[in-house]
């Protein structure tokens, strides 16, 4: 269809560009994706006025002080999302056909990112998969959604991969060959830290004090 246009590509060009103009002209300014800021998030864990604590930055899982993220709380704004132990959303909505910017967000915050054995994709790079079929009765909620890169996520509708979750348990995937044994999705390291799982390494070196030194 497109060799058999008849424009040319000026003319191919400029009705891409009043497409993309009609396009954002009929959009809702408020629901647009970092229409208002930059489509950074910075994740605080310790929200005290003290300054106590770390802040994460979503994508890159970079740590900065806590104090750096209530600098900008007031330009910024926040949202509050509360979690078990173990990292599982526990107050947002659900019951939609697709995931709310609200629950990407606390899947944002509960994967780290494409949820694929393996894969560094950061959140902003993965799109929200339902583990039930939407079709099949399936529901939107958080805890039966998982971050997946686009890679991944079109390699699981279109090979015959799937995952399955018991209760609020490890994500687990599923390989269309009989001969591959079940792959347990195991959290992202930073975040078994942040949720529990994990303890920190033991100190590899000490400061020595004089006296001890002597």
């Amino acid at each position: 269809a497109l060799v058999a246009d008849p424009r040319t590509n000026e003319q191919l060009a400029y009705d891409l560009l009043i497409d993309v103009l009609h396009t954002g002209s009929l959009a809702d300014a408020a629901s647009v994706f970092g229409a208002r800021q930059a489509g950074i998030r910075v994740v605080v864990t310790d929200t005290s006025r003290t300054g106590s604590g770390v802040a994460v930055i979503e994508d890159t899982n970079q740590t900065v002080p806590a104090v750096f993220a209530a600098q900008h709380v007031c330009d910024t704004g926040t949202t509050t999302i509360t979690i078990d132990p173990d990292g599982n959303p526990l107050t947002l909505g659900r019951d939609t056909r697709l995931f709310t910017a609200k629950q990407r967000l606390a899947l944002a915050q509960r994967d780290g990112g494409c949820g694929w054995t393996g894969c560094d994709r950061p959140p902003s790079f993965c799109e929200a998969h339902h583990i039930d079929l939407h079709s099949e009765g399936g529901r939107t909620d958080v805890d039966r959604g998982i971050l997946l890169c686009r890679f991944h996520h079109m390699n699981l509708h279109h090979h015959g991969w799937w995952i399955t979750r018991h209760g609020t348990g490890p994500f687990v995937l599923h390989s269309p060959d009989p001969d591959i044994e079940p792959i347990v999705l195991h959290p992202r390291l930073e975040r078994r830290y942040a949720f529990g799982d994990l303890q920190p390494p033991p100190t590899r070196f000490r400061t020595t004090t004089p006296e001890a030194a002597a």
